[in-house]
């Protein structure tokens, strides 16, 4: 059980409780404790957090909200602060990426350079590490697929003066990213060269990159980076494959280094922006329709609609668009889970192999317009027309109507509601709290708070 799923087991409890009293609130304390720590966040943290949630679990509720919604919010707003907010760091112009072996720097680089090429920067990436041998082919073939500038020297050993070519070359573009070298630990050959680099670049952007793996370890990381070269943000790397990424958030957060973008995969779009508020939101199940239409709009699907799909207008076009998208955008379990209910929705309706898919696709292709915006014409005669189409068997299209039905069952049930109750469809009186966590304003103008 992931560290989402046993905070929102914690939560789960207060719903759960027939009355409201110290020994309730104990015991989701004792739950919140066992997930930070689970996810190696440093103990002191942890009990740091306990005793506020239970300081300010019973003082008198703001803006006429249940005893039960107070503890909720109480909770909640904890989760977040030792997380951090949304840190968005002021239209940079040079970026140096620093860290140890084995962080991802590299990668990381050739993802940031996609994600402001995105919001229409012109970028170009450096290839300053001069000390790992395969560093200048892997950051040239990143560049090329995030479709970003590349400069280097192949075989020069002065990482400044590539860097000092590279800025001649790159004049022009509204951003540069600088990858460095890396080392299996700060030294003194490290903070020299990165201080070179620097001097060369002339970057108001420093910025650390750290794995998820290390955990609570991060802290020690972050504060020696910014002592040595004056480190000023974070990237976090690997955030889909370790169970100590909530651990490094916290960590880092605490030194006042700010974590700017978690990498979430291994695809060139797997990044983005970090905000403590929306990742608890969507790893807890309540979701996150913000960071759904942002990715949808970075990659033009203006044929996905989300507000359509969770008002249960969903057919075959939109899932074909789906399809279309998975490669940038992700599986249909992924938008669910944006959307609030991932957990919902049968684990076989959303894992679905690329091959499968493609398969699918095929099929829609042979549909008529009309069948794509009216699946339930769907007949006989007209499934055989189009396996005929397709040159598939009428399992296969039967298979696809199967998966597809499942999908806009689950779809259905939201019928009416808006995009805030959907994250907690059946929790009665959690709901009304749960409503909120889309974002701050809403939360405030709703519980009339400061």
């Amino acid at each position: 059980m992931g560290l989402g799923d046993t905070l929102r087991k914690a939560m789960d409890k207060i719903q759960g409780a027939g009355a409201i009293d110290k020994e309730t609130v104990k015991e989701v304390v004792k739950e919140i404790q066992r997930a930070l720590i689970g996810s190696n966040v440093d103990p002191t943290t942890v009990f740091a957090v306990s005793k506020k949630i239970e300081e300010k679990a019973f003082e008198e509720p703001k803006g006429g909200m249940s005893q039960r919604e107070h503890i909720v919010k109480v909770t909640y707003d904890a989760l977040v602060e030792i997380l951090g907010g949304e840190k968005t760091p002021k239209d940079p112009k040079k970026i140096l990426l620093c860290g140890l072996f084995g962080a991802g720097k590299t990668t990381a680089a050739g993802k940031l350079g996609l994600y402001y090429k995105k919001r229409g920067k012109k970028v170009g990436v450096i290839a300053a590490d001069t000390f790992r041998p395969a560093a200048y082919e892997q950051l040239q073939t990143n560049a090329k697929t995030a479709g970003v500038d590349f400069f280097g020297i192949k075989g020069e050993k002065s990482a400044a003066k590539v860097v000092r070519e590279g800025v001649k070359k790159f004049k022009g573009h509204d951003l540069i990213i600088c990858d460095s070298a890396g080392r299996s630990g700060l030294d003194e050959e490290l903070v020299s060269e990165i201080q070179e680099i620097d001097k060369a670049l002339g970057a108001e952007e420093k910025w650390l990159i750290i794995g998820a793996d290390m955990g609570s370890l991060a802290k020690k990381q972050a504060q020696a980076f910014h002592k040595a070269v004056g480190v000023n943000g974070v990237i976090i790397t690997r955030m889909d494959g370790s169970s100590k990424g909530g651990g490094a958030l916290v960590a880092c957060n605490e030194t006042g280094s700010s974590v700017y973008f978690i990498s979430t995969g291994e695809k060139v779009d797997d990044f983005e922006g970090f905000d403590g508020d929306r990742y608890l939101s969507r790893i807890m199940g309540y979701g996150d329709l913000q960071g759904l239409l942002e990715k949808a709009k970075e990659i033009e699907m203006e044929n996905i609609n989300p507000e359509e799909i969770m008002k249960g207008n969903f057919n075959f076009k939109i899932f074909y668009e789906q399809l279309k998208a998975t490669k940038k955008m992700g599986s249909l379990g992924k938008v669910a889970g944006m959307l609030g209910f991932g957990a919902k929705i049968p684990k076989e309706a959303m894992e679905m192999g690329q091959e499968k898919m493609e398969s699918f696709k095929i099929i829609i292709d042979s549909m008529t317009e009309q069948e794509r915006l009216e699946p339930d014409l769907l007949n006989r005669s007209r499934i055989e027309r189009i396996a005929r189409g397709a040159g598939k068997d009428d399992k296969e299209i039967r298979e696809l109507i199967k998966q597809f039905k499942k999908m806009k069952k689950m779809f259905k049930k939201f019928r009416g509601m808006n995009e805030k109750s959907m994250k907690t469809m059946g929790e009665q009186d959690l709901g009304k709290m749960m409503q909120q966590f889309q974002g701050k304003k809403a939360m405030k103008k709703k519980f009339r708070l400061k």
